[in-house]
């Protein structure tokens, strides 16, 4: 049985707080479905395709949307049931940027590991070779959506596992749609949170703000609908 995977980043090393690099892992069958049904659900809304952004913030395509709650609603849960029923695995990865900066300008880490999307990149491509090896079967291909930078370390990094990721234009690939939802909700998510973190060790605990960091976390999980590794790379919390 053949598989694929497929993922996408958001979050960039400057100006953003958390990097978050997030895919799935299917059988090449199943993406096939997928991409049906997915563009099914895109063309009866008359949108071309899936950028969480655009969504979040109803502009680009999704401009005409500002204000309409249950179409806000009913196009993710639509997309999310897709999701469950054609993907096997699901993949994450998330770093703080400034530990990344902090371990890069005290040990020199970018000269091993190249940049924070190159260490995300591998580390999920880690993720995903170890799910084949515990399953026996062979190593999927892997596809990234194309536009972020660092490709060129990831390519270098994944030379340790003799494994040659591809990359891809958005219209050509549908599937890394999936890593763009959960990369750009994780990310706020696990921006939200570190920052709410940070803050209790100098305000000490905040009951409202354990509740607000709860509700953060529980908002992730709705995207949850396979199992999966979800890591984070961060500074001690305290």
């Amino acid at each position: 049985m053949l598989y694929a995977a497929y993922f996408d980043a958001s979050g960039k090393r400057e100006g953003y707080s958390v990097l978050r690099l997030a895919g799935a892992l299917s059988t090449v069958k199943k993406w096939i479905r997928f991409e049906k049904q997915w563009n099914a659900i895109f063309h009866a809304e008359g949108v071309k395709v899936f950028h969480a952004t655009d969504f979040a913030a109803s502009q680009g395509e999704y401009l005409g949307w500002k204000g309409d709650r249950e179409r806000h609603s009913r196009f993710p849960t639509q997309l999310i049931e897709v999701i469950r029923t054609n993907t096997n695995k699901l993949f994450s990865v998330s770093i703080e940027l400034a530990a990344w900066n902090r371990i890069d300008s005290e040990y020199c880490f970018s000269e091993r590991f190249y940049s924070p999307y190159a260490l995300a990149g591998f580390s999920v491509i880690d993720q995903t070779l170890g799910w084949a090896k515990r399953k026996r079967v062979k190593p999927p291909e892997f596809i990234f959506e194309d536009g972020d930078d660092g490709w060129e370390g990831l390519l270098k990094l994944c030379e340790w596992d003799k494994i040659t990721p591809i990359r891809l234009p958005r219209e050509k690939v549908v599937p890394c749609q999936v890593g763009d939802m959960l990369a750009w909700k994780s990310r706020i998510t696990a921006t939200n949170s570190l920052k709410k973190v940070r803050a209790m060790p100098q305000t000490g605990y905040d009951e409202e703000m354990a509740r607000s960091m709860e509700a953060d976390l529980a908002s992730v999980n709705r995207l949850k609908v396979r199992p999966g590794m979800f890591n984070l790379y961060a500074q001690r919390l305290y």
